[in-house]
């Protein structure tokens, strides 16, 4: 669980805008859709109007994400891991490099709801997204 919950986020949170890199942050989605399941996989990979304006701006900087995963926890008040089932928060370190100006950093996170497969753990929603 907690292998397949770093890579979704790490492919998740991670964008090229640089040229010959990523189209849109659809293409992290794609990424992160292998580490999904159901209605998410379909969902990961559709440009939203929301994400038009911001990926405008990595596009202007020419920068590039990436991103350093500090924790995978249970939140306070979530549910139990049962062998089925898990809500699990993400912590990562945001590191944005544009083309050029200095980087910047941030720390985020990412609440995923994980649930086993026949493939194993998968990521099955993106609570609060």
């Amino acid at each position: 669980m907690d292998k397949v919950a770093r890579a979704f986020a790490a492919a998740y949170v991670q964008h090229d805008a640089r040229d010959g890199g990523d189209r849109s942050y659809a293409d992290a989605g794609a990424r992160a859709a292998k580490y999904a399941a159901g209605e998410l996989v379909e969902v990961l990979a559709q440009n939203r109007v929301g994400q038009d304006a911001p990926w405008a701006a990595l596009r202007a900087e020419q920068a590039k994400q990436t991103a350093k995963i500090t924790s995978v926890v249970v939140p306070d008040g979530a549910p139990a891991v049962t062998p089925s089932f898990a809500l699990i928060r993400v912590g990562y370190a945001l590191t944005t490099s544009p083309k050029s100006g200095p980087a910047r950093h941030s720390s985020e996170q990412l609440a995923l709801r994980l649930e086993r497969t026949a493939d194993g753990w998968r990521v099955a929603a993106l609570p609060w997204a």
